[in-house]
């Protein structure tokens, strides 16, 4: 009898120890893992540091030495925390061009691959599935994904809200499908951000209230709600002053329309290769016409940090600022459509638009050249 007591304390002990490691382990911290598997020892790769990036900000969030032909990356999930688009990238040794990005196949579109996945709080394990020679200092390496995560998986079918002016029955049914379908998901979030033009403030609203409550805080969410409330009233016109981040990091309300001058308001960013390449040509125009025109560069960056490395290493002599996210993003965004840049915008003394354009160009439509001659 005794014995039996013994083994059933024993038991209840042991029951009570693993209740307490299975609850330990559920309130553990959780993390997004991503392990590689090269096959082997014997690719070009060996021995070669790669990094895992967040492909909206450019940020290196990781890094990990393949060794053995495998990898693995770690990155914390607090309880904030948001699935975000990653993106592995390694050291070409070609200063031209130091990182390239590695790809992943498609399992939904044939011939088709992604050069962007969904960081998500879990493991995804990574295949090697081909690797191409395009030049001897431009190689190609393609991976499949295991089991792709429901925040990937909306990312590789690629869906698209349909553009609906007129509030067709079937286009707005279709619409709401799409978020009843995957309210979890961010880059249905993303996607209707940059689709928003194309739709009525009514229907985006709806669809706004589809998406789950844990996307309420997303600051795509929130930048998506204030741009729809906002009413434009007052068309093209340059907002009197507006919330902008300065480099010493302090939030002004400045005016940037100069009532003596003409005004070029010009949008860009640090990771965007066209507004680096029209850089030069703004000097020039700053240079020349700089007694006649108030130049201000509006930096849409979402890392601080590189919009700072960016005006360091440029050297811009005119106002520089950095546009926030919130309610003066949603202003701009609504009057100008900051989706797509480079972006000049040329305004009189009282902030009436003169003239705007889209994208780089080097010849007669040239920033330098176009705005120098409507001056004239």
């Amino acid at each position: 009898m005794e014995n039996i007591r013994m083994v059933r304390a024993l038991c209840g002990i042991a029951g009570l120890l693993l209740t307490i490691f299975v609850l330990s382990g559920c309130g553990g911290k959780r993390e997004v893992v991503v392990r590689g598997d090269l096959r082997g020892s014997q690719t070009f790769l060996e021995g070669k540091t790669i990094y895992l990036g967040d492909a909206e900000t450019r940020n290196f969030l990781d890094t990990a030495v393949i060794r053995e032909g495998k990898f693995e990356f770690n990155v914390p999930a607090s309880d904030s925390f948001i699935p975000f688009r990653a993106a592995i990238l390694f050291e070409t040794s070609n200063p031209e061009w130091p990182h390239q990005l590695v790809g992943y196949k498609n399992p939904y579109f044939k011939k088709t691959s992604e050069v962007n996945f969904y960081g998500e709080p879990g493991v995804m394990n990574l295949q090697l599935d081909t690797i191409r020679v395009l030049t001897p200092k431009n190689k190609e390496v393609l991976f499949k994904i295991e089991q792709v995560n429901p925040q990937t998986e909306v990312l590789f079918h690629h869906y698209a809200f349909k553009k609906s002016s007129s509030e067709n029955a079937g286009q707005l049914a279709y619409n709401r499908s799409l978020v009843q379908k995957h309210p979890y998901s961010v880059e249905l979030l993303r996607t209707l951000n940059f689709q928003k033009s194309a739709l009525s403030s009514r229907e985006a609203m709806k669809l706004l209230a589809l998406f789950d409550p844990e996307l309420h805080s997303n600051p795509g969410y929130i930048a998506l709600k204030t741009y729809v409330n906002y009413e434009n009233k007052t068309g093209s016109d340059f907002p009197t002053d507006v919330a902008l981040k300065t480099v010493d990091d302090q939030l002004v309300k400045e005016v940037l329309v100069d009532s003596s001058k003409h005004n070029l308001i010009v949008f860009w960013a640090s990771w965007c290769g066209p507004c680096r390449m029209e850089i030069p040509q703004l000097k020039k125009l700053h240079e020349k016409k700089g007694a006649d025109l108030n130049v201000v560069s509006i930096s849409i960056d979402k890392d601080q940090n590189m919009w700072k490395k960016a005006m360091q290493k440029e050297q811009m002599p005119w106002k520089q600022f950095l546009l926030p996210v919130g309610e003066t993003y949603a202003v701009l965004d609504k009057k100008y459509n900051l989706q797509s840049i480079p972006l000049w915008v040329l305004l009189d003394g009282k902030g009436k638009v003169v003239d705007q354009h889209l994208g780089y160009d080097p010849g007669e439509n040239a920033v330098d050249v176009k705005v120098a001659a409507l001056l004239e």
